[in-house]
């Protein structure tokens, strides 16, 4: 006969019990596992946990999580992208035609950020935070991108106090 240790405390007595799995237990383990609560389980209040999802905060994936820049300070949304990074994109829908190829975004439904690339719809786009950011470099791809930035110069500025 095989002797066979308890699965839990170790126990040289144990034996195979008729559960999922095939539990080796000892008796006191198999006693401890197999006993009830002296009350029955509280059922929640239904109507409290559905009024409790209804003022819950829904949030919209495209909106994105907002942080500030470590180079200006100011709150934009950071986005995941189709390979897995992750970038800051500039508020509101620029005209398509107007931003330079490669540097139009658009943002799925579930807030990933799309590179449009050379793609050109009739609509709008959005552009990265860091092709315009205040404090860093001009940019050099386009007139229209150099706007935005000198607007966001000026308005980081006024905030500055310069």
């Amino acid at each position: 006969m095989e002797i066979v240790a308890c699965m839990l405390c170790g126990a040289s007595d144990a034996q195979e019990r008729p559960v999922p799995l095939r539990t080796v237990t000892c008796d006191d383990c198999w006693d401890k596992a197999n006993q009830f609560p002296e009350r029955e389980p509280e059922t929640p209040d239904v109507e409290l946990v559905v009024d409790q999802l209804r003022v819950a905060p829904s949030v919209d994936p495209r909106e994105g999580s907002a942080s500030p820049c470590k180079y200006c300070d100011r709150e934009y949304a950071w986005h995941r992208t189709l390979n897995g990074r992750w970038l800051m994109l500039e508020p509101g829908g620029y005209p398509t035609s107007k931003v330079p190829p490669g540097k139009r975004w658009r943002v799925a439904g579930d807030g990933t950020a799309v590179n449009l690339g050379g793609a050109n719809p009739t609509d709008e786009c959005r552009i990265t935070h860091f092709d315009v950011c205040p404090t860093r470099r001009a940019p050099e791809d386009g007139t229209f991108l150099l706007s935005v930035w000198r607007a966001n110069r000026r308005e980081w500025a006024a905030e500055q106090g310069q």
